[in-house]
């Protein structure tokens, strides 16, 4: 290359860094911001669902009141709140009829309330929830518009962020399709599937505004070890989404009952149920217990496999591997342990602990989410070393 050519590529370079370098330290803190949010969202998602609070408000997105009125604010006075506790009493009496029609599970009824107190309750709980999503919502739309009107940013995280804006709108739309359904154990998995890519998507972000563009004469030392290491940290990313949607069908089909506390039987049984005449394959296969506890033990197995063999490939070459992605492994690998603890404890309790039996149940879902995000920054990291990273010119000796 000539001098001529390796400057102008220089320069490109370092005009392409320039121009992401005045919003771009702003808006990677508001992305952290969103991080967290994201978190916290889906973690209350799953309190929402674990309580049995998600058919307190069956309507979406606005709340219908006394007198024809409606709001997004919950009720201010005892006839707004007689008014959406009649609305709920109703929407039971239909789901009930579903019931008994076989086109869901009792599970969908969600909890009973005993008094009016634990309605409003159950209805803040809901509305904490949806709320908590709107301001998810807006710190998103802000970040991925600061993104898209400057050309730097748009070019190093458009794709990432744009991908997550557009899931938060399919999560919105399918929210609001799930109130219809009730706490339906058949599609709940899908809010539960699509939280982890927005998740992951705005984990990537985050790396990439916190990572320094490289500059065009930089050279890149193929390491072996990242050559092996990139297929098996995917493997365990991809391995952890499926589990989040496993703990999903899980914590929906198995609606308040014990866990299995024989393994590898259970219940007495080596191989899960795949078939049940009593209903049709879909409804099976969606509402089916024991067989969604039985492959869901045994990918936990599999990931804890996958993740000690990275954490094997990390400790044999940790002196030529960045500090950032050892860290990135082995934190995977500790809160995979964790994961896996606690688990061990829902199957040894029987997943009851009295008013907090959902709080174990809970915190599986947490750890997971971290798991997540720490096996995004491994892929992350192992992208940018040796054949697996993006491509970069090389100047000549």
């Amino acid at each position: 290359m000539s001098d001529l050519a390796l400057s102008s590529t220089t320069g490109l370079a370092g005009q392409e860094a320039a121009a992401a370098t005045p919003k771009a330290p702003a808006l990677a803190s508001w992305l952290g911001v969103l991080l967290c949010l994201l978190i916290g969202l889906n973690a209350l998602g799953g309190w929402v669902r674990l309580s049995g609070s998600g058919v307190a408000i069956p309507q979406w997105p606005l709340i219908e009141l006394d007198d024809g009125r409606h709001s997004l604010l919950p009720p201010m006075d005892a006839a707004g709140w007689a008014a959406v506790r009649a609305r709920y009493d109703a929407d039971q009496g239909r789901l009930a009829e579903r019931v008994l029609r076989g086109e869901l599970l009792a599970a969908n009824l969600g909890r009973a309330p005993r008094t009016d107190g634990e309605f409003r309750s159950m209805f803040l709980t809901e509305w904490s929830h949806r709320l908590f999503a709107a301001i998810v919502g807006l710190v998103a739309a802000g970040c991925l518009t600061t993104a898209l009107r400057q050309r730097g940013l748009r070019q190093r995280i458009g794709w990432p962020l744009g991908a997550a804006g557009a899931l938060i709108i399919v999560q919105a739309v399918l929210g609001g399709a799930l109130v219809q359904e009730g706490t339906s154990t058949r599609w709940l998995f899908l809010h539960q599937a699509n939280s982890g890519l927005i998740l992951g998507l705005v984990a990537w972000s985050l790396l990439t505004l916190l990572t320094p563009v490289r500059d065009a004469t930089e050279k890149l030392t193929t390491q072996p070890a990242s050559t092996r290491l990139f297929p098996v940290v995917a493997t365990a990313l991809a391995l952890t989404w499926v589990m989040l949607i496993l703990g999903a069908l899980v914590a929906g089909s198995r609606h308040g009952e014990p866990f299995a506390a024989d393994f590898p039987r259970m219940f007495g049984q080596w191989l899960p149920p795949l078939w049940d005449g009593g209903r049709d394959f879909g409804a099976n296969l969606l509402g089916n217990a024991v067989l969604h506890q039985f492959v869901h033990r045994w990918m936990a197995i599999a990931l804890m496999c996958v993740l000690a063999s990275a954490a094997w490939l990390t400790w044999r070459q940790s002196e030529v591997l960045p500090e950032r992605l050892r860290l990135a492994v082995w934190s995977a690998l500790t809160f995979a342990s964790i994961e896996m603890l606690i688990g061990i404890a829902n199957t040894v309790t029987g997943g009851r602990a009295g008013d907090i039996e959902a709080v174990p149940a809970l915190a599986h879902m947490v750890a997971a989410m971290f798991l997540l995000i720490s096996l995004v920054l491994a892929v992350f990291e192992v992208r940018r070393l040796g054949p697996a990273g993006p491509s970069v010119r090389k100047a000549n000796p």
